[in-house]
């Protein structure tokens, strides 16, 4: 059985932001806790869904109502509605109903309040795995080593054997969030394995940012090529962001698929520790300079024997459109088959025209490459 769930985040304020990291950095790591964004009044850790802030005090004191929060889970919604319940009947100061919010963890519901003293406490329910779709199978999946979570989607028309796409999110994502593309692409005629990567909701294991995760897609693609529904000799990957980063890496471990769209990756990881601040103490803490290369696509275009197509916006605050560039350029100069498309404007999150038009030129270039001719 799983532990019951009690952490779900919390906050605190102090008086010397960077005493304090080098304080947590000697022991949140050995509890499986990673910096995952930083800038200069504040800092993010977090291990899988839960997580820590720790913020500058202003006037460098902080003991005062409001310089701790904390966030304890729930067993359900009901829960979290019997607590919000209790609270209002003892006269609790209530800083928010029960509600969903669009936040780090999937399926977040709570409800907020403040103890005599004035702290904020905030009380969340959290799917601990992925919930059932009405329209997919909800699959598990072998991985290297570990068990994955996704769903499987069926094509309405046409007969087996399909085409098949592996669908992979990015940081702090999950298969449920890859269900509306899924069903997408299942109405151009392809069965689709929405995937968790390990370490995210559904999937056991640890992120490791590109590290083990590509022999997960290996061990991903042989099941899918044993489904009766799946032509094994046409299966295509897509992936956004880390996930674009884990499909090229897999192309290069020689997977047996036909094409990869890769989504704003991160192909050299060690250039996109130096261009963007927020990511460098993630990349330190889970990697180390070390353990860069290993995860970078750009140094393995000499393994990917596959047409790949590279989706980024020109305006990408997170990851650089060099990253891209750079990596359509290594690729051209091994003689491999690569396609671009940058989109004007775009940052690391579309709009809904500019998804649009990517996912035309996607499914445009899985035609070519998938479908029968």
């Amino acid at each position: 059985m799983k532990p019951r769930a009690s952490f779900a985040g919390a906050a605190v304020e102090v008086s010397d932001l960077g005493r304090s990291i080098a304080f947590y950095r000697l022991w949140l790591p050995m509890l499986g806790f990673h910096r995952v964004w930083a800038n200069p009044d504040r800092v993010l850790w977090s291990r899988g869904y839960d997580h820590f802030v720790m913020r500058q005090a202003k006037d460098g004191i902080s003991y005062g109502p409001g310089a701790l929060w904390l966030a304890v889970s729930a067993e359900s919604r009901a829960q979290v509605d019997q607590v919000h319940a209790a609270m209002r009947e003892a006269g609790a100061e209530m800083l928010q109903p029960p509600r969903e919010l669009d936040y780090f963890a999937p399926g977040y519901y709570s409800v907020a309040f403040r103890d005599p003293d004035g702290v904020p406490i905030e009380v969340a329910h959290r799917w601990d795995d992925l919930p059932d779709l009405p329209d997919a199978e909800l699959v598990k999946v072998p991985g290297h080593g570990v068990t994955l979570g996704g769903y499987l989607f069926k094509p309405q028309a046409g007969k087996p054997p399909y085409p098949a796409v592996i669908l992979l999110h990015g940081f702090a994502g999950h298969a449920f969030q890859l269900a509306p593309l899924a069903r997408l692409t299942a109405a151009n005629g392809y069965a689709v394995l929405a995937l968790s990567l390990r370490g995210w909701l559904g999937s056991e294991g640890e992120n490791d940012q590109g590290l083990r995760q590509p022999l997960d897609v290996l061990a991903a693609i042989d099941w899918l090529a044993r489904r009766p529904l799946v032509d094994r000799e046409r299966i295509g990957l897509v992936g956004a962001s880390m996930g674009g980063q884990v499909a090229l890496l897999a192309a290069a471990h020689h997977a047996p698929i036909r094409a990869v769209a890769s989504y704003f990756a991160p192909t050299d990881l060690a250039r996109w520790r130096e261009g963007n601040p927020f990511v460098r103490d993630y990349l330190d803490d889970l990697c180390g300079p070390e353990g860069l290369p290993v995860r970078s696509p750009i140094f393995r275009v000499a393994q990917i024997d596959v047409p790949v197509l590279l989706i980024h916006g020109d305006g990408d605050e997170n990851v650089a459109v060099q990253q891209t560039l750079a990596m359509a350029e290594a690729l051209r100069g091994h003689g491999k088959d690569v396609e671009t498309f940058i989109v004007p404007g775009a940052t690391h999150y579309f709009t809904e025209q500019q998804s649009a038009d990517a996912r035309r030129r996607m499914f445009d270039f899985l035609r070519r490459h998938l479908n029968r001719s």
